[in-house]
């Protein structure tokens, strides 16, 4: 390995270390408590060795951001080919995307605006509209399969999104009733009479 391979390689260990220590300084402490001079310390640098990597504790922010929903795309997409079974496929997404969330809960907090975490990100990341994408094709395939016609399909994957994100959200905070298991079980019991209410709906 030549010098400039070598010193590449040591910017991205030192940038990577760096997107590490403020994540783990939010699951211990949460995003409030993360700042660049923390940073520098857990990886033993100083403040403005940080800054030669990052400008501010918004853009190592929007790293992980952009890194949750690459994690977060990968994993639906990993689940798709497990089971040919439309249906079944949609709730192993919904599952997927319960514990990708709560494996990762300080990411999912950056990606979602909780935790503390208050800045704007106009930026969508490309990630975030592919693990929408999937959801979609993965309804289209559904409603394919049962004969069911859901005129505004953006809008049904919000719904789902919306069912899933709630909830994680809820037990984030322990507002649960019977904490994460009830309410992994309830997402399960809820998609699927979303499901029979669409499919009797065209029925009618």
């Amino acid at each position: 390995m030549g010098i400039k391979q070598r010193r590449e390689r040591e910017k991205q260990e030192v940038r990577q270390g760096i997107l590490t220590a403020a994540r783990e300084i939010a699951r211990q402490e949460g995003w409030q408590s993360v700042t660049i001079r923390k940073v520098a310390e857990r990886i033993e640098y100083s403040p403005p060795t940080i800054y030669e990597y990052f400008e501010s504790k918004e853009d190592i922010l929007v790293e992980l951001l952009r890194e949750g929903f690459r994690q977060m795309a990968a994993a639906l997409k990993a689940v798709w080919k497990v089971t040919e079974d439309p249906e079944q496929r949609l709730l192993n997404m919904a599952e997927a995307y319960w514990n990708f969330a709560m494996s990762n809960p300080e990411l999912y907090q950056v990606m979602n605006g909780l935790g503390g975490v208050s800045f704007d990100c106009l930026e969508k990341p490309p990630a975030a509209r592919e693990s929408f994408v999937t959801t979609q094709e993965a309804l289209v395939g559904w409603a394919q399969a049962r004969g069911v016609d859901i005129p505004d399909i953006e809008g049904a994957v919000e719904i789902i999104r919306s069912l899933v994100h709630g909830l994680i959200s809820l037990s984030m905070v322990d507002r649960i009733h019977g904490g994460e298991p009830r309410a992994k079980e309830l997402i399960h019991r809820a998609m699927c009479d979303m499901f029979a209410a669409w499919s009797t709906r065209q029925e009618e």
